[in-house]
């Protein structure tokens, strides 16, 4: 499956428009000129993008072309939501300018659990599932699926956790207990 790269739920207009054809991401981001993405907005996976462009530079030497392939008016409107988005960000900080080409749009986007879960049930259901039926968790498992029922999302959970960096830790504790579940057959694979 193509690598996910995510935007804010701000930005989903400009991007369904098609005005956002860049993004810029603090530090050196490991994507490729010619790799096929997942482009996934506010809870939503729009489609597929190619990346056309990967520029690394400092936050000082962005231009006025880059704020406006990134959907911006100016460089200074961009170089205020970089600040608001990433508040430690100087003007040496490394950053990885990701220039990106539709290959489709989804008509109607499914949302992200809908495009990638590959069960029947959701994955809070998955989760409260586990959490009744499967004493072979452990403690660190247990308390990631608790936190997820509380907070319905792995965003959410992630964040309770302690950052959205947790989202692949939730994502696979999620994953390997609907994997326990399926394997007992209290779960079906869609």
């Amino acid at each position: 499956m193509p690598r996910p790269l995510m935007f804010s739920k701000k930005y989903l207009s400009e991007l369904l428009r098609g005005s956002k054809t860049c993004t810029i991401r603090l530090g050196n981001i490991k994507y490729r000129v010619g790799d096929t993405v997942l482009v996934y907005c506010g809870g939503l996976v729009l489609g597929r993008v190619r990346i056309t462009g990967i520029e690394r530079k400092k936050l000082i030497d962005l231009t006025e072309e880059d704020a406006r392939l990134d959907g911006f008016s100016s460089l200074y409107e961009l170089l205020k939501a970089l600040r608001q988005h990433y508040p430690s960000i100087r003007a040496n900080t490394p950053v990885t300018v990701i220039k990106f080409k539709w290959i489709e749009k989804f008509d109607v986007p499914p949302s992200d659990s809908e495009f990638s879960w590959r069960y029947e049930e959701t994955p809070v259901e998955v989760a409260r599932l586990a959490l009744e039926k499967l004493d072979d968790l452990s403690w660190e498992e247990r308390t990631v699926l608790e936190v997820f029922v509380k907070s319905g999302s792995v965003r959410a959970a992630a964040r309770k956790l302690g950052g959205l960096s947790l989202r692949p830790l939730v994502r696979g504790v999620l994953r390997r207990a609907a994997e326990k579940l399926a394997e007992r057959g209290l779960i079906k694979r869609r």
